[in-house]
């Protein structure tokens, strides 16, 4: 089986969408970072092709074009490189039979279904009919926004993909694995443990049969498997019915007046904390790195090993990362993409002890903090420093407990924090500060210390089902919420974004709960 989409198998038809002929269309950024998401989710690469439409020049600038291929300056090199899954089309050649077409152009002279996308400064769009731009106000200058909504688009043009072509499993399988049965002649289950156990050292269940003669053992086999149990289940997918013609997708509505953010703004060197870079850090950091001009980036994160199933949605890394810790490989790649920034790694986990020893000496006179009960040790850190000299932190995670303790110390020092999460088809984006709200004030004290992690492949542990346009859309959309904080547009209203499936929700929050109506540290 493919163990690099292992986490989307129970979300789409996998062996369907790898024998898909898509087509293409676009400028050479906009080409890019299709290219890159189609190949995250594995769509044509197993008696598939891509066609490419190029519409411009063919000089991608795009910084995820850089990371997937470093080597290649041009699309057309990767087309010569790999000619038996893309292939360059002339505007008058396309008579192919494309299962779809994906433009960014407006050209849409084809048989098949044509799904457009547009991005014009904070706006953005998908929809089955042409686009035309909306409140342009500078066609000479790029929006700083531009390459992170287009990321953005690129990702729910291809969940509308799924749609049109029914390739989206009706409902999600999170999870599915091999096990092996026997039956143990005894019925005494403290006698079966004793005297059979598993030669790798995985768990056994053991239940006695129904004649209560016999103890069943059931063995979970450990990954890389020895087949695909996707390929033993018949999933139903969801029928193209009651799609909306308009999806807006950006920061701004697509049909909304004019915005204080239409304009082009400068960016400014900011100190950030970006908390995790597996999948949503590994979307949002590049992006931040595109637009910054100086400042310092912390890469905080203590998971010691990229692994093959990490690679279908963490683009930062590929398959000679494999093994490596995700903060050290993070580190170097980041560096290259923008030396005017302070890259700094810190691989370890963030602690109590790292935000009350960030404080310094007015620790003692601090509003006093609600500490979790880790059970972890920690080495002489620089986290501390880190810390106390940021004023935007971002929660790339995948639980609560951790995302709480980074916004106690975003509270400490005043700052604001980017707050991201993905599972399977949904995702959020929301900013949180002592003015609008902190973790408490959102999901409630228990939701907020809630240590449930959730896992990839570890039984005993939540599983999780995931998919690159999910982590995309919420990594790209914590970059555009932070570039507008590190602007003077900082402070300006944002909603909170909620995504599933490629559709996005709006929902206005300008201040906390009126029942937490006090300085968010007394009850973080």
């Amino acid at each position: 089986m493919t163990m690099r989409h292992l986490r989307q198998l129970g979300l789409v038809n996998q062996p369907r969408l790898a024998q898909l002929k898509v087509l293409v269309s676009g400028e050479a950024d906009e080409i890019a970072d299709l290219l890159v998401l189609l190949d995250q989710l594995g769509a044509a690469q197993a008696g598939g092709s891509i066609g490419i439409q190029l519409v411009g020049d063919d000089n991608p600038e795009a910084v995820f074009w850089k990371l997937a291929h470093p080597h290649y300056t041009q699309i057309q090199q990767l087309v010569e490189a790999h000619p038996d899954l893309y292939t360059t089309i002339s505007n008058d050649s396309t008579s192919a039979a494309w299962d779809i077409h994906l433009s960014f152009s407006g050209s849409a002279e084809l048989p098949c279904s044509t799904i457009f996308g547009a991005v014009t400064g904070p706006r953005a769009a998908v929809s089955t009919t042409h686009l035309a731009p909306k409140n342009v106000v500078d066609e000479s200058t790029l929006h700083p926004l531009t390459p992170a909504l287009r990321v953005v688009c690129a990702a729910a043009m291809i969940e509308r993909m799924l749609d049109e072509l029914e390739l989206r499993n009706a409902v999600p399988i999170s999870d599915a694995w091999v096990t092996i049965t026997c039956r143990i002649e005894t019925a005494d289950e403290e006698e079966a443990r004793a005297k059979v156990s598993s030669s790798g050292g995985m768990p056994i269940s053991m239940t006695q049969t129904a004649d209560g003669l016999a103890t069943l053992a059931r063995i979970r086999l450990p990954y890389p498997l020895p087949l695909n149990p996707y390929e033993h289940l018949d999933v139903q997918t969801n029928a193209k019915e009651n799609l909306p013609e308009l999806v807006d997708i950006g920061f701004v509505p697509w049909n909304a007046t004019d915005h204080p953010l239409d304009s082009p703004f400068t960016v400014e060197p900011t100190n950030i904390v970006m908390l995790g870079v597996g999948g949503l850090g590994s979307w949002c950091a590049p992006l931040l790195m595109e637009q910054m001009p100086g400042g310092a980036l912390h890469v905080v994160d203590g998971d010691t090993s990229i692994e093959l199933h990490n690679l279908n949605r963490q683009v930062l890394y590929n398959d000679q990362h494999l093994g490596m810790a995700k903060a050290e490989v993070a580190g170097v790649r980041l560096k290259k993409l923008n030396a005017n920034v302070a890259i700094h790694v810190h691989p370890e986990h963030l602690l109590p002890m790292h935000v009350e020893d960030s404080l310094g000496d007015v620790a003692e006179d601090a509003i006093p903090m609600t500490s979790f009960d880790l059970n972890e040790g920690a080495l002489e850190s620089a986290l501390p420093e880190a810390i106390s000299s940021s004023t935007l932190f971002f929660g790339c995670l995948d639980n609560m407990r951790a995302r709480t303790l980074l916004n106690e110390a975003t509270l400490h020092h005043n700052g604001v924090m980017i707050n991201g999460g993905s599972e399977s088809v949904h995702g959020i984006v929301e900013r949180l500060s002592n003015d609008e709200g902190c973790m408490v004030c959102r999901y409630g004290n228990d939701a907020a210390r809630e240590e449930e992690v959730i896992s990839c492949t570890e039984e005993g542990a939540r599983p999780v089902a995931s998919i690159a346009t999910t982590t995309a859309w919420a990594g790209a959309m914590m970059a555009v919420w932070g570039l507008i904080e590190a602007s003077s547009h900082r402070g300006i209203e944002l909603p909170r974004l909620q995504w599933h499936q490629g559709s996005v929700v709006r929902n206005d929050v300008s201040s906390k709960p009126p029942w937490m109506n006090e300085p968010c540290l007394r009850h973080i």
